[in-house]
């Protein structure tokens, strides 16, 4: 990421082509904040400017913005690949909640969390949700309650992640070889408010589907 020259403006360049096939990651309301330009009136030296680094989930960009204060700069953005951006669900069986522990890479830790993953291009947020709970916990959803969305870092990332929830019979044995996953439990809603109060749930798209289930009653 290192330079200080701004990125090609060719049509060829992948900044460009994102900015035509999906403008609406590129738009100004009015009043924005921070004003997304065309690269060519950003100046040089404070770039570089354009699609900094992309893999088949995310792309990461930096914009040339006019700050609030006038200025013009770059402001980097996280971008998902999937218009969708992605989808978790919150497992319910009986009055218990199923959650797996997941240790993640970015963190360096462990975490209890519901199943949630990216989308893949063209994939629906039920897709998603459907596949990720096929591939997390080894069971199909019986029925898909949408709760609402969730952006879980409005400083870095654009991606809107859907919230659902399903009714489960019960769980089968499971083994998830793609996926650092060391256990699974169920937790009333009480269990999971001592989790919370214990810092063991600090995890933002559990905490928002529990909330949205606990608005429209499905939890006690």
């Amino acid at each position: 990421m290192a330079g200080t020259s701004a990125a090609p403006t060719s049509d060829d360049d992948p900044y460009e082509r994102l900015r035509r096939e999906r403008p609406a990651l590129f738009a100004n309301p009015p009043g924005a904040g921070y004003e997304i330009l065309p690269v060519a009136d950003a100046p040089p030296e404070r770039g570089p400017y354009g699609v900094r680094y992309r893999d088949p989930f995310v792309t990461l960009v930096r914009d040339p913005v006019r700050f609030p204060n006038g200025a013009v700069g770059g402001y980097v953005r996280l971008l998902p690949r999937a218009e969708s951006g992605g989808a978790a669900i919150l497992p319910i069986i009986g009055e218990r909640v199923v959650l797996i522990r997941h240790f993640r890479h970015a963190t360096r830790d462990w975490h209890w969390e519901i199943p949630r993953g990216f989308s893949d291009p063209g994939e629906t947020p039920e897709e998603t949700a459907h596949r990720e709970l096929v591939e997390e916990l080894g069971v199909a959803p019986q029925g898909l309650k949408r709760l609402g969305v969730i952006h879980v870092d409005t400083g870095l990332s654009a991606s809107a992640t859907t919230l659902y929830a399903t009714t489960l019979p019960a769980l089968a044995p499971h083994e998830t070889r793609d996926e650092a996953i060391t256990e699974r439990g169920r937790f009333t809603a009480d269990e999971l408010d001592a989790l919370l109060a214990e810092g063991e749930l600090t995890d933002s798209f559990t905490m928002a589907a529990v909330l949205h289930a606990r608005r429209l009653g499905l939890l006690p």
